[in-house]
């Protein structure tokens, strides 16, 4: 596919900057001002940050300047919570864990000085 029928298969138009800051000298573009909406298209990769050209899908190389994107910019690192799982998955023994059933955590507990004991007659109600 030539690049002309690479810019017709991908470009769908471009995009109107709010204002343009030129180079004195040579009067190419140096910085292009555009939307909330523009922009997001520009920053998530479906437009283009150059020459502005708006594209379908997911563009790194734009069809008509040849701009590059930094595609790994792009994709997020992954949260430290997720990546503290894989490497404790990653472990050769797991994690030691409380042999211990629920039971008898339950009755280690009641057996301990942590509730208050109350005898049965108090909780009755009396009967006149």
């Amino acid at each position: 596919m030539g690049r002309e029928a690479a810019i017709k298969a991908q470009v769908k138009g471009f995009l109107i900057p709010i204002f343009v800051e030129r180079d004195v000298d040579t009067g190419e573009v140096i910085r292009s001002g555009l939307g909330p909406e523009d922009f997001e298209k520009v920053r998530s990769g479906y437009a283009c940050a150059r020459c502005l050209a708006i594209f379908d899908t997911y563009t790194i190389t734009c069809p008509a300047c040849g701009l590059v994107r930094e595609w790994e910019a792009d994709i997020p690192g992954a949260p430290e919570l997720w990546l503290a799982h894989l490497r404790e998955q990653a472990q050769e023994e797991p994690t030691p864990r409380s042999a211990r059933s629920f039971d008898e955590a339950m009755k280690a507990k009641l057996a301990g000085d942590e509730m208050e004991k109350i005898p049965v007659r108090k909780l009755r109600r009396r009967r006149r």
